[in-house]
Formats: C-alpha cells, structure tokens, sequence
C-alpha cells in the first residue's frame, strides 16, 4: 500500500512539472509581446493623434508597434519627408518675404529722390506709409503662425494626456512601479505647466512686443522696439530655466526610483526560486520573460511616442523656421538700403518667430528629455 501511494505521489510530481514546461513552450515571446500589447491599451494611442500625423505615418510605411519597423527607418525616408514637409511649409513665407522686399525697394527709390523732388515731410509721410503697409501684410500671416503653433501646443498635451498613462503603466508592469508614479506625475505635471505658461504669458508678450515693434518703428524718436527685444530675452530665458528644471527634476527622481525598482525586482525573482517549491526557478524565468517583455513593448512605444511628438511639431517648426529665414533677408535688404524703420520691423517680427521656435523645441524636449531618462536608468 505505501509503494501504490509512493507511485501516486511520484505521477502528481511529474504532472506539476510538465504543465509549467508546456505552457512556457507554448507561450512564445511573440505571443506574449501581443498579449501585453492588448492588454496595455497602446495601440488606442493612435487614435489620440490628428489625421495628419497618421497620414505622415503611413508615409513612413511604420508598422507602428513592431520594433523592427523602428531600426529599419532608412535615412533616406526621413530626409525625403522632412524636403516634402519644407516644401510645403515654404510658400507662404517666400510669399511674405517676395512682398516686403517690394516695400523696401519701393521705399529706397523715393528715398533717393532729390530734396527738391520730394519734400522731407512728404518723404516721412511715405516712409511711415510703407512701414505701415508692411506691418499690415505680416501681421495677418504672423497671428496664423501663432493660431498654428497653439494647435501643435495642443495637439501635443491631448496626445501626451493619453500616452503617459499608458507608458507608466509599462513600467510598472517591467517592475518599476515608482518611477512609473514619478515619471507621470512629473511629465503630465510640467506639460500642464508649460501649456499654461505659453497661453497665459508667452502668447500675450509675443502679441504685445509685436505691437511695440510696429510703433517704434513708425514713430522716430521713440525705441520701442526695444522693450520687444527684452520682452523675446526674458521669455527665452523662461523657457530655459524651465527645461533645466525639469530635467534636473526628473533626472534626480529617475536616479532615486531606479535603485528602489532594481531591488525589488531582484527581491521578486529571489523570493520565487528560493520560496516556491518544485517549481521555483521556472517561475522565476517566467517573471524575467515576462518583464524582458515589458521593457521591449515600453521602448517600442517610447520610439512611437517620440516619433508621434515629432511629426507634430516639425511642421509648424519648419514653417517658423523659413519665416525666420525670409525676415532676416528682408531685413538685410532694408539695412542695404538703409531704411531703418522697415529693418526694426522685420527685426521684431523676427525676434517673435524665433520665440515661437523656442516654445516648439520646449515641447519636444519634454518628450525627448523624459524619454532619454527613462531609458538611462532602465538597466538593473
């Protein structure tokens, strides 16, 4: 009767140990990276993004959750869609620009009038009506260059609004569970911040040092457009002082939580091969399966995370870019000539879209400086 109830015991042993052997067989990684991306809720990030964004990342022909899509993105394909991007944001600034070096020639050549020709108070007189024709055709297209970078502002925090959540969530599932509570806290925390920051400062001072740039050019006597050039310095130095906190912020969380994160995983792992009987170590390579898992699907949505920032801010970044270059060769046009109220002009107008080139590399580096972090200390 013992040697039955040995057999017996001994069948149930070797039944225990084969149904965690086929499982894991079964299981492939595979599968399970499947599995987690389900689960997690990833692949609705898509939906968080505008028509346009989707559209260039069909061009890129991604396979948006695949990781080989990511290491297999040619330097040719970014480069030829970055030329499309450029092209199609380069009209209206060449436009703008074409305009303004009409005013100025058109001003220089009363400009070379003979006294006798043209009086000095007729000649002032049409000065300030050019400078005020210029003004009205740049600031029209200027106030959409505003409406458009408002919108990737916006369009960014709804995305990151919905991307946070789940990327914490993969780093809890990795085992990180307090830097997944940190990095939310701090990213959702600063996006809100600078979202308010531009809204409630930057875009009213951008306005305001406009204003300041068009009358100090028109009214002689008066620098005012220099109150324009301090109002872009201190909203630069703003918007430096908050990257380098919020990189020293996170950088020092991250750095703090990853210790904790390695030895409680580590604690995990133990626990499972020392404590749990028979079956310990497998269960203990199940958990490194599933958290390798974990860290491969929380970098491939990383890489979509930075890609969907980018594509929506290298539009409108693009587009500020080339009104920088078109106002600085109008301006260089005016000094040529010597008209300095039109220079001081396209100066401020100059000054305010190098601002609006700031606020769009913030927003980026929100995205590329927590990203970077996380990756930094992901190592245990």
């Amino acid at each position: 009767m013992r040697r039955w109830w040995r057999v017996a015991l001994v069948a149930l042993g070797l039944c225990c140990l084969s149904l965690p052997v086929s499982a894991q067989q079964t299981a492939s990684g595979e599968e399970l990276y499947r599995q987690q991306l389900q689960a997690s809720g990833a692949e609705d990030l898509t939906g968080a993004l505008p028509r346009n964004v989707q559209d260039l990342l069909d061009q890129l022909e991604l396979d948006t959750f695949d990781p080989d899509s990511y290491t297999g993105l040619s330097f040719q394909q970014v480069t030829g869609l970055l030329m499309e991007l450029t092209a199609g944001q380069a009209g209206g600034p060449l436009q703008v620009m074409g305009m303004l070096i009409g005013v100025v020639l058109m001003a220089a050549v009363f400009s070379g009038m003979e006294s006798s020709a043209l009086s000095p108070a007729l000649r002032q007189t049409y000065h300030s009506a050019a400078v005020l024709g210029a003004g009205s055709m740049l600031l029209v297209p200027l106030f959409g260059l505003l409406e458009t970078v408002w919108q990737a502002v916006e369009r960014v925090t709804v995305f990151l609004a919905a991307y946070v959540p789940v990327y914490a969530a993969l780093l809890a599932t990795g085992g990180r569970g307090v830097s997944a509570v940190s990095y939310q806290a701090t990213l959702m925390g600063a996006s809100q911040l600078l979202t308010w920051l531009i809204r409630g400062a930057v875009f009213p001072a951008l306005i305001v040092s406009l204003a300041l740039g068009c009358t100090g050019s028109v009214a002689d006597g008066f620098c005012l457009d220099r109150f324009g050039q301090t109002l872009h310095k201190g909203i630069l130095w703003v918007l430096g002082l908050f990257s380098t906190v919020f990189s020293f912020l996170l950088s020092f969380q991250q750095m703090a939580a990853s210790a904790g994160d390695s030895l409680s995983g580590r604690m995990v792992r133990f626990s499972l091969t020392s404590f749990v009987p028979v079956v310990g170590g497998l269960l203990g390579e199940a958990y490194s399966t599933v958290a390798g898992c974990a860290g491969l699907l929380r970098t491939t949505v990383g890489c979509f995370g930075l890609l969907s920032v980018a594509l929506v801010v290298v539009p409108p970044l693009l587009s500020c870019i080339c009104w920088s270059i078109g106002l600085r060769v109008a301006a260089d046009t005016a000094a040529l000539f010597r008209l300095a109220p039109l220079e001081r002009l396209c100066q401020a107008a100059a000054g305010a879209v190098r601002v609006l080139i700031a606020v769009l590399a913030v927003l980026a580096l929100l995205m590329v400086i927590s990203t970077t972090v996380i990756t930094a200390f992901s190592g245990r």
